[in-house]
């Protein structure tokens, strides 16, 4: 529908009252978006640029590589950007680009306005942070080929791809929140969001809240499985009946094979994080920045493989009905992990040249800020009361780094490591020591509980007891 110049400056009229009775006192709509791409492009080109340069003079094999197959060399990132459009187009069925949050769906975007006008500070909110994450990655990539003396003509090259990825990674991301609702093909951006319908985008924006509701309340576990659903590959089956311990080792592992694919996903990109961060050239690298990336590759990865142990932290304070202690059961469940990791991370290190004692040191490190992780990560608990529910504003910052604190401590017992394999070994211990405080301030309840319970059968077995003398 074509609007007459009358009519689209009189909609225009009645979106800037709406905006004004809508966001009275709370600034820019676009203030969020516009701090989110600064904060991404600084972090993607400064930390991104370091690290393509250390990659670059630590295997200078790959700029060589480049040179001698330039046309294999320009496919790979056409690939990954082919790779990162699809995964936008699947992303927009559950989260689209033009998503506002639900108030203001109701209040104005419901009206008679059309879409294209009501939607846009959204859909430009989410152009502005893709394009700068890609503009920011695009240009780290070449600014680590020139620090590692490439020709800087390779710096625009990596700056068009960045462009060419932000425009596909944003037409597949809105093609995928239009997809059912309308044709896409090759139309307008206006003409795909007036397509979407109010009711359609107040579902996403509603997932979206609650969503961030549960990543600010400190449950990342409810947050992942709201947004991504498990597909069971087997039928429920019967664990065979066993000793209590030999019972937990068998359910972590038939939750495992249920799981199947995802388990596996996660498996791979464990063992892959595990592997490179424990090759000698890492080890051995100067730079600080280096080390901290696979220690949270591990860390993040490892969530998905203990399962288990997130299932038992989420019913502390419950008795067990095996009869087994909570720290029984928690080196029940995070014990396999460990030994794989032990074992992984100290044969890569023995196999790509380093020094035993360095690969020893390092294998014990990595494994105790692994697990140590995982227990702050299970037990974690909702933030201070303070910060629930606040989604904007320094309370919304705080409840994400409470979130993101067991990140944080993985990351900051990396650096630590980089000091030296006492060192290493001693923040990954401290990493372990917070975690299990953490969890044992988890069961205290449950203890004092128990106790009391316990104290009362007690003195009533006393009195039974002299209530029967009497009658003798």
């Amino acid at each position: 529908m074509t609007l007459s110049a009358e009519e689209l400056r009189e909609d225009k009229h009645r979106l800037a009252d709406a905006y004004e009775f809508r966001l009275k006192g709370e600034g820019n709509p676009l203030s969020g978006s516009l701090f989110a791409a600064y904060v991404l492009g600084l972090v993607g080109v400064i930390y991104g640029s370091v690290l393509m340069h250390y990659v670059f003079t630590q295997w200078p094999q790959t700029l060589t590589f480049v040179h001698q197959n330039p046309v294999i060399a320009t496919l790979i990132p056409i690939v990954v950007i082919a790779l990162a459009i699809l995964v936008a187009w699947r992303a927009g069925r559950t989260r689209g680009p033009a998503v506002p949050e639900p108030g203001f769906i109701e209040t104005i975007v419901r009206t008679d306005l059309p879409r294209s006008m009501t939607l846009r500070n959204s859909w430009r909110g989410s152009v502005i942070v893709v394009v700068a994450t890609c503009l920011g990655l695009g240009a780290a990539v070449p600014i680590g080929m020139t620090l590692a003396n490439v020709t800087p003509a390779v710096i625009p090259v990596g700056i068009v791809l960045g462009a060419i990825a932000a425009a596909g990674i944003l037409r597949a991301w809105l093609a995928g929140q239009v997809a059912g609702h309308g044709p896409v093909g090759t139309r307008r951006t206006s003409a795909l969001l007036e397509e979407l319908p109010a009711q359609a985008v107040l579902q996403q924006s509603l997932l979206s809240e609650s969503v961030t509701m549960s990543l600010t309340a400190g449950d990342s576990r409810r947050a992942r499985t709201q947004v991504f659903q498990l597909r069971l590959s087997h039928r429920p089956e019967r664990i065979a009946v066993s000793g209590p311990r030999a019972t937990i080792l068998r359910a972590d592992l038939a939750g495992l094979r249920r799981t199947g694919t995802a388990s596996l996903a996660w498996l791979v990109a464990h063992l892959a994080a595990i592997i490179t961060g424990s090759l000698a050239v890492v080890l051995h690298a100067p730079s600080p920045l280096v080390l901290p990336v696979f220690y949270l590759l591990a860390h993040l990865s490892a969530t998905g493989l203990t399962r288990g142990h997130q299932a038992q932290a989420d019913g502390a304070g419950v008795p067990s009905i095996l009869g087994l202690s909570w720290q029984e059961q928690t080196i029940l469940h995070l014990g396999p992990l460990a030994i794989v990791d032990l074992v992984v991370s100290l044969a890569t290190g023995l196999l790509s040249g380093a020094a035993p004692a360095l690969a020893v040191s390092h294998a014990l490190a990595l494994t105790l800020t692994v697990i140590g992780g995982q227990l702050l990560s299970a037990h974690k608990a909702s933030p201070p009361s303070a910060l629930i529910g606040m989604s904007t504003g320094a309370g919304g910052g705080g409840a994400a780094l409470w979130m993101a604190h067991p990140a944080i401590v993985v990351v900051i017992s990396a650096f630590l490591a980089h000091l030296g394999p006492t060192i290493a070994v001693a923040a990954g211990a401290f990493v372990v020591l917070i975690g299990w405080q953490r969890a044992a301030s988890r069961y205290a309840p449950a203890r004092l509980k128990e106790s009391i319970f316990e104290q009362a059968a007690a003195q009533a077995q006393e009195r039974a007891a002299e209530k029967a003398k009497k009658a003798k």
